[in-house]
């Protein structure tokens, strides 16, 4: 039978796994959603890219965050729900009904989106490959020692772009950028650097094919066709706002890409809550700090919700007694270390 969730949490990046943490903590049974194969956000955008500004934490890479933060997430054991997606929410009198690509919705008392901007997925190419050639064809940033000493070619004129080439010099990578336009239009320092490196650039290039060459990519484009080992497509991301418009109710925006709401994880609408990005409020921090700041407060207002007579936030981590057992387990393991 199909349990009806305190909250499901729409949403399996870092606003929505530290709210998965954090509702947890506040013994509320949840499930978290997420539309694609992996958890993490925006995070799998740049696992190689160190991240400085989260409070306490070393700069470590966002790949590192990203599988801490999914492990934390699973501290309280919810219910994760990988490539569902939601495309539309149902509101029957005080309990939500999640319609999914899957084939039972999901149903909950409340509801928490943290869908940052809505769904961006990589914009793929059009040509026709071959598995063996697809096997060659990245997304996102690859393995670094997967690329050390061999050719890449990075296809695309955008910032994500240019920060890709240089980090791919970085790691050893025999790095060169095929582009369809005149002229790059990454930031200008990321640009001069890409120069100074001597990284070619080839314009007015679109790929047209790509073939296998003996254990080479051959890629053709419109003005040239150019040997390499791996090729790296940054061609921008598809953007899905959808579910917005399948609700059975109106939700109040900001713009296109925010809820408004007049205070922190506040929606327009009853039972409907909200966290990192997804949000406006005045003042809100667009950082991973501000995200985790947002999912506290988001699930204290939930609780309350749920329970008026519930406190309004949780005890403190290092005296709480949901860590005790865990805290015995950590101190024995590292004084046997």
């Amino acid at each position: 039978m199909q349990p009806t969730y305190d909250c499901v949490i729409i949403g399996g990046g870092p606003a929505g796994l530290y709210a998965s943490f954090y509702a947890g903590l506040r013994d509320m049974k949840i499930a978290l959603v997420e539309a694609l194969d992996h958890l993490g956000g925006k995070l799998s955008f740049y696992p190689e890219k160190m991240v400085w500004d989260v409070g306490a934490l070393p700069p470590s890479k966002g790949k590192q965050i990203q599988k801490h933060l999914i492990e934390q997430a699973r501290t309280f054991q919810p219910d994760i729900y990988l490539n569902t997606k939601i495309n539309k929410i149902e509101k029957v009198e005080d309990t939500f009904l999640l319609h999914s690509n899957q084939a039972t919705p999901l149903k909950a008392k409340t509801v928490l989106l943290a869908i940052g901007g809505g769904i961006y997925t990589p914009k793929k190419l059009t040509v026709s490959l071959t598995k063996a050639v697809q096997d060659k064809i990245f997304y996102h940033f690859p393995d670094p020692n997967l690329i050390k000493g061999k050719e890449l070619l990075v296809s695309g004129g955008g910032n994500s772009a240019v920060d890709y080439a240089i980090e791919a010099h970085e790691f050893g990578a025999k790095v060169k950028v095929s582009y369809r336009g005149e002229k790059l239009k990454g930031h200008e320092s990321q640009v001069r650097k890409l120069s100074e490196l001597g990284i070619p650039v080839y314009y007015c290039d679109t790929i047209e094919e790509i073939r296998e060459l003996g254990q080479k990519l051959q890629v053709k484009c419109a003005v040239h066709t150019l040997s390499a080992d791996y090729l790296l497509i940054q061609h921008g991301y598809e953007h899905d706002g959808s579910l917005f418009e399948s609700c059975s109710f109106d939700l109040k925006r900001h713009n296109e890409y925010a809820l408004d709401c007049q205070q922190p994880s506040i929606t327009s609408e009853k039972g409907i809550f909200a966290t990192g990005d997804i949000q406006y409020y005045p003042s809100k921090v667009n950082l991973l700090a501000g995200a985790f700041n947002d999912s506290v407060h988001a699930v204290n207002q939930i609780k309350q919700y749920l329970d008026e007579s519930a406190a309004s936030f949780e005890m403190v981590s290092s005296h709480n007694e949901k860590f005790h057992t865990r805290n015995q387990a950590l101190f024995a393991n590292k004084e046997a270390i």
